[in-house]
Order: structure tokens, then C-alpha cells, then sequence
């Protein structure tokens, strides 16, 4: 056993003490905007809602301190990880880094300015997640934000291997004035480097491998879902490799419609294909997936003190919480019909 789980665990059994209880988030969930802030400031949130209540009105606020709040509980994970586990560690956390990067390309083709962008990066007073993982800084992004188009951003992200995969696709981007091909690359060196990076250290992370497996379906079963839904059989190229569903299989799916494809689902989620079928919403599929994935894994990952496994679980918790507050707020604030908002919620299924 390495000793310096031993400085991580401790740091995070404090920390546990900062997520909102189950009771919290329901009472969250009945109030109007206004008091769904005020509440919260209840709570460590304040922290982040008073440093950014000067640079932020609403509703970027509240977006801007969620996002910000889940990236210091990850700092709390990211403390002392021990040095075999810190390249797989590292690599989960980059997601946030890839969530930046996309959130940029997409401002360069729809001409957002840079104003309507920064405050969606998903950063702690001005600093981003994936700093942790030795990416990219603050200064950075917002010099990333200011070029000009995204040949230009892909270009500067050559130094941090991001670039080296964009700049396969800025000609047929710049073409088609279409990101998504860049898009999937990320995603594809996002898992292909997450599956490298993961090494047996104490013994106890099966379940995490098993976990990470099962990201991946996720992700290929909502390529499936989405190119039939928008009439694209052909997504063999679209594939990610290391899930637990063999490739023939997935291209087999796509050549079905999407009510028959309910037996081959890696969880059973009847109520995403009710849902989607009152309104024709992909993204209940995938907050079903992930719902039951989280279920099968997040408590596994808290019964293993001391271990990798049980600093993932951490900030996996932390993810939760933010897009769980993330839904409830967007709701309020935009007036969405409480129904879907319920179906997209996952956090108060798992915990």
C-alpha cells in the first residue's frame, strides 16, 4: 500500500463533508431562480458565488460558481495521488480540458465573441480543471478564446498533443463549417489515452477498468442512437475501441430503428424509450446510461478507502453534483417543464 493514498483519502473523507445531501438538492429543486441562488450561498458554494459575483451577472453566475466549485473539489482529489497513479489520474481529469477545447471550436463557427465564451470554461477563479493534470492554464484559454478561427486554435494546442489531432480535420471543418469530426477526435484520443494510462497498482481496480469500459459504450451506443436518429447508418469510423460491445454488433444497431434497439442497450432503460417517444429527446438515453452506470459503480468505488478507485469515485461525485445543480438551475431559470428536467437528473438515482 502506498502511503500517499493515505494523505488522499484523509484530505478527501473532509471534503465528503461539502457535497449536498439528497435532502438539500430536493428542497433546491422546488424553488424558484432566485431562491435556488440564495440557497445556495447557504452552502460551501458561497465560496465561488461571492469571487465571481463582481465579474458575473445572472444567469453566467451561477453557471460560472458551479463550475468552479466542482473544479476545487477536484483539487481536493488531485492532492497527493500516488506517482504510478497519477498518468491515469491525470487523463480522466483532461476531460474537462477536451470539454474547454470543444466549447472554444464551437464559438469559432458560430461567431460567438469572446465574452459569451469564457464563462462557460470550466474553471476555479480562473483556473482550469485540467491544470491539474499539467495541461493547459487560465492564460492560455483566454488567448485561445481570442484567435481568430479554429485553425488558429488548433495550431496554438499543438504543443499540449491536442492540436496534433485537430489540425487532421480544419481543412474538411473549415469546408463544411462543421466541427463534429474534430469532435469525435478528441473523444477518441479522450478514451485511447484514459485506456492506456490505466495500470493494476494496489489490485482493487477491476471495477474501475470494467468502469472505464463502460464510459465507452455509452459513448458508442449514443453514436448509434444519434446517426439514427439524424439517418446516418454508416458509423463504423465512428467507433471508439475498448468497450464491451463488439464493433459488428454497434454497426448491426445502427442498421435498426431506434424503438428496436431497446434489448441491446448495455443497462435496461425502458423509460428512456417511453420518454423519447412522447418527444423525440436523444438526450434521455444518455442520461438513462449513465445513471445506471454510475449506480453499478460510484458506491463500489466509495467501499474502497485508500485506492485510486475511491479518489475516481470523488471526483466523479463531484461531476455529479455540478451537472445535477446544472439541470435543476437551467430549469428554473429558463422555465423547462419539470418532467424532462427529472428524466435528465442522475445524482439523486445514485447516492
Amino acid at each position: 500500500m502506498d502511503s500517499t493514498y493515505s494523505g488522499a483519502y484523509g484530505r478527501l473523507k473532509v471534503s465528503k463533508s461539502d457535497f449536498l445531501s439528497s435532502a438539500f438538492m430536493e428542497q433546491l429543486s422546488q424553488k424558484e431562480s432566485d431562491e435556488f441562488v440564495k440557497q445556495l450561498a447557504t452552502t460551501g458554494y458561497r465560496k465561488e458565488i461571492d469571487a465571481l459575483s463582481q465579474l458575473y451577472a445572472q444567469p453566467d453566475l451561477t453557471e460560472a460558481a458551479l463550475n468552479a466549485h466542482m473544479t476545487r473539489m477536484i483539487r481536493n482529489a488531485a492532492f497527493a495521488v500516488p506517482p504510478l497513479a497519477k498518468d491515469f489520474v491525470a487523463a480522466y481529469i483532461s476531460k474537462w480540458d477536451i470539454e474547454n477545447i470543444k466549447m472554444i471550436l464551437s464559438s469559432k463557427v458560430l461567431g460567438y465573441p469572446v465574452e459569451n465564451t469564457e464563462v462557460f470554461l470550466t474553471v476555479q477563479r480562473n483556473t482550469p480543471v485540467g491544470l491539474f493534470g499539467g495541461t493547459i492554464s487560465r492564460e492560455e484559454y483566454v488567448k485561445l478564446i481570442e484567435l481568430k478561427d479554429i485553425e488558429s486554435v488548433a495550431n496554438a494546442l499543438t504543443k499540449y498533443g491536442y492540436g496534433i489531432i485537430l489540425l487532421k480535420f480544419v481543412d474538411e471543418a473549415k469546408r463544411t463549417n462543421d466541427i463534429s469530426t474534430m469532435v469525435l477526435a478528441l473523444d477518441m484520443y479522450y478514451y485511447s489515452r484514459l485506456l492506456q494510462s490505466f495500470k493494476f497498482y494496489n489490485g482493487d481496480e477491476g471495477p474501475l477498468f470494467e468502469f472505464i469500459k463502460g464510459l465507452i459504450d455509452i459513448k458508442n451506443v449514443m453514436t448509434v442512437i444519434k446517426g439514427i436518429d439524424i439517418g446516418s447508418r454508416g458509423i463504423k469510423d465512428f467507433i471508439i475501441k475498448g468497450g464491451s460491445i463488439p464493433e459488428n454488433k454497434l454497426v448491426e444497431m445502427a442498421s435498426k430503428e431506434i424503438a428496436a434497439i431497446k434489448n441491446d442497450m448495455p443497462f435496461k432503460i425502458d423509460d428512456a424509450f417511453d420518454k423519447f417517444k412522447s418527444d423525440g429527446f436523444t438526450a434521455y438515453f444518455e442520461s438513462a446510461l449513465r445513471r445506471e452506470l454510475y449506480k453499478k459503480y460510484l458506491k463500489v468505488f466509495d467501499s474502497l478507502p485508500l485506492s485510486l478507485g475511491s479518489i475516481i469515485g470523488f471526483i466523479i461525485r463531484s461531476e455529479l453534483e455540478r451537472n445535477e445543480l446544472r439541470t435543476i438551475w437551467m430549469s428554473k431559470y429558463y422555465k423547462v417543464g419539470k418532467e424532462r428536467t427529472e428524466s435528465l437528473r442522475i445524482l439523486k438515482y445514485v447516492i
